[in-house]
């Protein structure tokens, strides 16, 4: 039947939604965690990479001629590109680029960067390299989960999960489309909201006038197995909705349905 088979689709794209929803969740958690596990002043590297550095400054500064480092392996130097303002917080940093030299054997370097001359003015900011041998050596090293063991970052797997969000309940939304469409067809609808008022059930479903439903009229209420499970009284009714009163013990949830007749 084609309307069990929407039903079974709109469920596996549900799924589909909250697995990748999950996912994303997941990865958000794992990057941030990573990153506090973190510490601020720690770069991981390889040998021949160039990792994007930045720092602060107590006060702004003439030109990037008033910086300077001192590294304690000639292999391990820093260019210094801008002086800027920070994005969030504000306050005067520079930005530069730290370049591993290829012939840099693995180990904990040190590299500190100060004001010439002025060391008053912004004290020594050093970072602590450590260089890997190989990039598997790095990776089973790393905070993230992502990273230790599918060499992957946690924000980009985030960021693949979003298509398959979308999808999935882009394609719920169709699939409710088309089920409620053939509901319709057969004086069927599916109960969108449920009230609880004073010991009885106020239920809203997508059959109204245009569908022959009248005030006062009589629907018998199915559960999701198709099983009866009491009548209603209609109520109040537009022109594609309706909403009848129930009473019966037993509780109702969106997705039951509503029978004419």
């Amino acid at each position: 039947m084609e309307l069990n088979r929407v039903a079974r689709w709109r469920n596996y794209a549900g799924k589909a939604g909250a697995l990748f929803a999950l996912l994303a969740m997941l990865s958000v958690l794992d990057g941030l965690i990573a990153r506090f596990r973190e510490p601020a002043d720690l770069i991981r590297a390889l040998p021949g990479e160039m990792v994007d550095v930045n720092g602060p400054l107590r006060e702004a500064l003439p030109s990037l001629k008033d910086l300077i480092y001192t590294s304690d392996s000639e292999d391990i130097s820093i260019s210094f590109l801008e002086l800027q303002r920070g994005y969030f917080l504000g306050g005067n940093m520079w930005r530069g680029r730290l370049t591993v030299s290829p012939q840099t054997p693995p180990g904990e370097y040190r590299l500190s960067v100060m004001v010439w001359e002025r060391p008053a003015a912004a004290p020594p900011l050093t970072f602590r390299i450590l260089v890997y041998a190989d990039p598997g050596n790095r990776q089973t090293q790393a905070k993230s989960l992502w990273r230790r063991y599918a060499g992957v970052s946690p924000w980009l797997a985030a960021a693949f999960c979003l298509p398959g969000i979308l999808l999935s309940f882009g394609g719920v939304f169709l699939l409710s489309q088309k089920m409620e469409a053939l509901l319709t067809r057969v004086g069927r609808a599916e109960i969108y909201r449920v009230v609880k008022k004073d010991g009885d059930w106020l239920i809203a479903f997508g059959l109204g006038s245009t569908h022959g439903v009248k005030v006062g009229a009589t629907v018998t209420l199915l559960d999701p197995e198709g099983l009866p499970v009491g009548q209603a009284t209609v109520v109040e009714v537009t022109a594609t909705d309706a909403a009848a009163a129930v009473s019966t013990p037993q509780e109702i949830h969106p997705g039951y349905l509503v029978v004419l007749g």
